[in-house]
């Protein structure tokens, strides 16, 4: 549940913002073997952005990360919708019920990086973006506090109601050059999380920036 309703979110804030240059073909459906076979070959593609990711030991202890299979299904699934995904990460903290997710793209155009840039200038965009899927209250967005992170950033934290169980949902999308990145913490209302979404970013961000300056 927690893992659809999401990635739901977050494919829905990606084709609002991004979208892709060319459309592309219908797919034909496919058999549960096929489509793991090529989930598989589309985690396992690489390029010079691959390494730009968070890893299982950058989080504090209690956490797991997401099985490689569901990894590959959900990058899958977002390629499907037309979006260009570099890396995709999942990790729960199954005691604490605290979950963290995210997924890089690439912002190849100054377009696409300008118009990127300019919703994240506007908190409330979050908010309004995943209104529909994930059904918050009323009550406005309370930004997060982005300074000194990435090119451009922005960050909301709202209370959602997942099937009655009220929890806090950070959201955090930041660019770093022609990376843009989405970063998702959720966790039980009243609790704190376990690692900062800042400090994910800023992870993410530092990676980047190591990747932009590698020699050729």
């Amino acid at each position: 549940m927690l893992k659809t309703a999401t990635f739901g979110l977050l494919c829905l804030f990606l084709g609002a913002t991004i979208g892709t240059v060319s459309a592309t073909a219908e797919i034909e459906p496919q058999t549960p073997k096929a489509r793991v076979a090529i989930a598989t070959e589309l985690l396992a593609q690489t390029s010079q952005w691959s390494d730009v990711t968070i890893q299982l030991s950058d989080l504090p202890e209690g956490f797991t990360a997401m099985p490689a299979s569901e990894l590959a299904e959900l990058k899958e699934e977002l390629a499907r919708d037309d979006i260009d995904v570099e890396n995709v990460f999942a990790f729960v903290a199954q005691q604490r019920f605290q979950l963290i997710m995210g997924i890089t793209t690439l912002l190849q155009t100054q377009q696409q990086q300008e118009k990127f840039d300019e919703i994240l200038r506007d908190p409330q965009v979050l908010r309004t973006l995943i209104a529909e899927e994930m059904d918050p209250p009323e009550d406005p967005a309370e930004p997060l506090d982005v300074k000194r992170i990435g090119d451009a950033a922005g960050g909301v934290r709202l209370p959602v109601n997942l099937e009655g169980l009220m929890a806090q949902l950070e959201i955090l999308a930041f660019r770093q050059d022609e990376m843009g990145a989405f970063i998702f913490v959720l966790y039980r209302e009243g609790e704190r999380p376990l690692v900062e979404i800042a400090e994910i970013a800023r992870q993410l961000e530092s990676r980047a920036q190591a990747m932009v300056s590698r020699p050729n």
